[in-house]
């Protein structure tokens, strides 16, 4: 979530005040607009997702890391990471950098691995055979003739390289390279949902809103405060 430039003992008033109209158990007063409502109790947290910090940085007082859980235990957030801060002192390139690169390993890494084998299909193709004709072409039969064609026969003897392209590899990691690096980089950073400077409560499902995630991010000053809020809805 994103608050204007505030003191780092101020922040979480600020996010108070900027999580309260998407509250389960706000108040609604007279006239006031409804909202779809996404919380009853958060936490400064990354849960995972924390910033990397611009290098050289790392102790910057004006850094957010949350001391305690969503259920209350201790954190010890490392001082490369922090779940917030500053824009200009969050280093957003390097994940997005890291998951366009593991992105085209993969990618490349299945197209030669693939090309030694007759061509391989997708999952849809062999459920798209079973709904158009389900007693025909049962259910059984189409998991085993997906599971079954050669290159993921094969593709099972080799478990880091299986690990590396993931699942439904065909479905997944083909088209075009550049595409495929780009929705990479835009997932790095993107979570659940963001909220706006101006109170926009945004859920960020689907390509196009990743992309905007990560470009408002980059839109925003330097001193803009961006943070991890992780929330119980």
């Amino acid at each position: 979530m994103c608050v204007p430039r505030r003191e780092p003992e101020d922040v979480p008033e600020a996010i108070g005040a900027a999580m309260a109209p998407y509250d389960y158990n706000r108040h609604i007063a007279p006239g006031e607009p409804e909202v779809e409502t996404w919380w009853d109790y958060w936490q400064i947290d990354g849960g995972g997702c924390e910033f990397p910090v611009v290098p050289g940085h790392e102790d910057d007082p004006r850094l957010i890391r949350g001391t305690h859980t969503l259920s209350g235990e201790a954190r010890n957030v490392p001082p490369s990471l922090c779940d917030g801060g500053p824009r200009g002192l969050l280093d957003l390139e390097t994940p997005r950098a890291q998951a366009a690169a593991e992105a085209r390993r993969a990618f490349e890494a299945w197209q030669a691995f693939a090309s030694g084998y007759p061509p391989v299909y997708p999952a849809s193709h062999f459920w798209a055979r079973h709904f158009a004709d389900p007693e025909g072409y049962p259910r059984i039969q189409a998991v085993d003739d997906y599971r079954t064609q050669p290159a993921l026969v094969a593709l099972a003897d080799l478990p880091e390289l299986e690990d590396l392209v993931g699942g439904d590899p065909a479905a997944r990691l083909v088209g075009d390279l550049g595409a495929h690096m780009s929705e990479a980089a835009d997932h790095a950073l993107t979570t659940h949902a963001l909220l706006t400077l101006d109170g926009r409560w945004l859920t960020t499902a689907g390509p196009e809103r990743c992309r905007y995630f990560n470009e408002y991010l980059d839109d925003l000053t330097p001193d803009t405060i961006v943070v991890r809020v992780l929330y119980h809805g």
